[in-house]
């Protein structure tokens, strides 16, 4: 997997060096966070102190740090932390701790039920696209058939981020990530701006992206994301997210985020009332999609038949708003 171009990466730390470790294997991650600061030279922060928040983390830094020989510290998050917040908070001006490097560590014997668990999913593909760092873990490295799949997937979540195959307990060379300017590209992100190289090794993981000017008509789309995501019609989808729009929501673009069987719209703006039916087509259907070999062509074509006829186009928002609309409210999910 490639690395970072220069906006990302730098060998130069002003402050206390912080590796965060994520994980949802607990086992794992913590052996390899233990293993990570002893390889440095590093302080162990254990979950149950960092889950106390910023401020003790910061306190713990202000203490430690003045220590004679302390280089920085290894951060272990438990399965709740939330990459983003922690990212923001490592990167604020007033933190001694400068994060340079975000370590998601990969069971490979999990992998597959925690993309399945409906609990589990959205936590690790947003670890995963959050990280600069993938650590692997097999248990058997013969394994080769379902170290590519991971590998592939990966690859397409997080293109930016360096991966690492755990061997005998070693763990990976340094990374330095400048947090405080951007962090990694997720890979759907990468897709919406026509960026993302398929890796070498995709192990039958595939991408693909759907761009559509017209809004969906709600049923219509509730009946292919049943099949496409409930049962599978057209390959294993494991991450879709873009911008989305409703006709029977004529007026809000929605940021559509699924992971595992999970899907949520969220309003991302409200636009101002048109004057008529043709200025809502400014803002369409835009969304990348991630999985097991998937059946682009099969996908795509079913998802323009969700969007509106022409007929249906022409009839104008007034006659869209009594669409029957079985989504949820914004902030709760559809379930495949």
């Amino acid at each position: 997997m490639q690395g970072s171009d220069e906006r990302g990466r730098s060998p130069i730390v002003d402050g206390i060096e912080a590796i965060a470790v994520v994980g949802l294997c607990v086992a794992e991650r913590r052996r390899y966070a233990m293993g990570l600061a002893r390889d440095r030279g590093f302080v162990f922060v254990p979950a149950e102190q960092t889950e106390q928040g910023i401020e003790a983390i910061d306190r713990l830094v202000d203490l430690v740090g003045m220590t004679s020989g302390v280089h920085g510290f290894v951060l272990e998050h438990g399965e709740g932390a939330d990459c983003a917040e922690n990212i923001g908070a490592l990167s604020a001006p007033d933190s001694r701790a400068v994060l340079t490097d975000l370590v998601c560590v990969l069971d490979l014997a999990c992998l597959h039920s925690d993309l399945d668990s409906e609990e589990r999913a959205g936590a690790l593909v947003s670890q995963i696209e959050f990280a600069s760092t993938s650590a692997l873990v097999t248990p058997d490295p013969a394994d080769s058939g379902g170290i590519e799949e991971a590998i592939g997937l990966i690859a397409h979540l997080a293109p930016e981020a360096s991966l690492f195959l755990r061997c005998e307990g070693a763990v990976h060379e340094p990374v330095c990530w400048q947090f405080g300017h951007r962090p990694p590209d997720a890979g759907w992100t990468a897709i919406l701006n026509s960026e993302f190289r398929p890796p070498a090794r995709a192990g039958g993981v595939r991408a693909c992206r759907f761009e559509q000017a017209r809004p969906f008509h709600p049923q219509r789309l509730q009946a292919v994301l049943s099949a496409a995501i409930g049962e599978g019609f057209w390959g294993r989808i494991v991450r879709s997210a873009g911008f989305a729009k409703l006709a029977s929501r004529p007026y809000v673009t929605a940021h559509w985020d699924q992971a595992g069987t999970l899907l949520t719209l969220s309003p991302l703006s409200v636009e101002p009332l048109p004057g008529g039916g043709p200025e809502l087509l400014a803002l369409g259907q835009d969304l990348a999609f991630i999985g097991f070999d998937l059946d682009e062509t099969g996908l795509c074509e079913a998802l323009d038949r969700a969007v509106l006829t022409d007929a249906e186009l022409l009839a104008g928002p007034m006659a869209w708003l009594e669409y029957h609309d079985e989504f949820p409210a914004w902030d709760s999910a559809h379930r495949g």
